[in-house]
């Protein structure tokens, strides 16, 4: 599917970046700065391509699940994905990816998707698929917070045309990034998250 990405909201854009954008490992707060991570948004989004990400709300993400981890587990309801960001090509506004971070009831079973899907050694249980990839993690935060299971999930627009082999390994590299960034802001621990990326794990 492509990705139906009608933003009105842009608290990380600016006129500058809409103009001209930014390179890979600027965006989204530079989730994707160190050099694996910034090679495989690359191969996603084109070699030196310059994007924007309006409508992306790192911020807000960070907010929602402090939020959550203090609700308590009886008055929880599955929680909507925030865009923690969302890229276009300057220019020409072609959609390239989106990555949303939500809480999650439960980390789900592996039948679903196990025809489908590879699956990978990071956080709970990792996937990524021809145009999508998830990673559940718990976050465990400091009383009176409770511990909390996120998902990470991208979602790669099929109209930019990156199909290429190893793409599902970048897919996953770029959700993990986005999981360790939050992870990190939030003062998460065990979520059992890997640096670089994730090697691949039997389903």
């Amino acid at each position: 599917m492509a990705l139906g990405l009608t933003v009105t909201a842009c608290s990380s854009g600016s006129d500058e970046e809409a103009a001209h954008g930014q390179s890979v490992s600027e965006v989204c707060g530079g989730f994707a700065a160190e050099p694996v991570e910034a090679s495989a948004l690359g191969a996603i989004a084109g070699k030196d391509a310059r994007l924007t990400s309006g409508g992306s709300e790192p911020d807000r993400v960070v907010s929602e699940l402090r939020k959550a981890a203090r609700t308590p587990q009886s008055g929880k309801q599955r929680m909507k994905g925030v865009p923690f960001c969302v890229l276009e090509t300057a220019g020409n506004e072609r959609n390239v990816l989106s990555i949303t971070v939500r809480e999650a009831l439960a980390v789900p079973g592996n039948e679903g998707v196990k025809e489908l899907a590879t699956f990978y050694s990071t956080g709970r249980r990792a996937s990524s698929s021809d145009l999508f990839a998830s990673i559940y993690f718990r976050c465990r935060l400091a009383a009176p917070a409770h511990e909390i299971v996120l998902d990470a999930e991208l979602e790669r627009a099929d109209e930019n045309e990156a199909d290429h082999a190893g793409i599902r390994d970048e897919q996953i590299t770029l959700a993990n990034a986005a999981a360790r960034h939050v992870a990190a802001r939030l003062g998460c621990a065990d979520t059992g998250l890997v640096d670089g990326v994730p090697g691949k794990a039997r389903p």
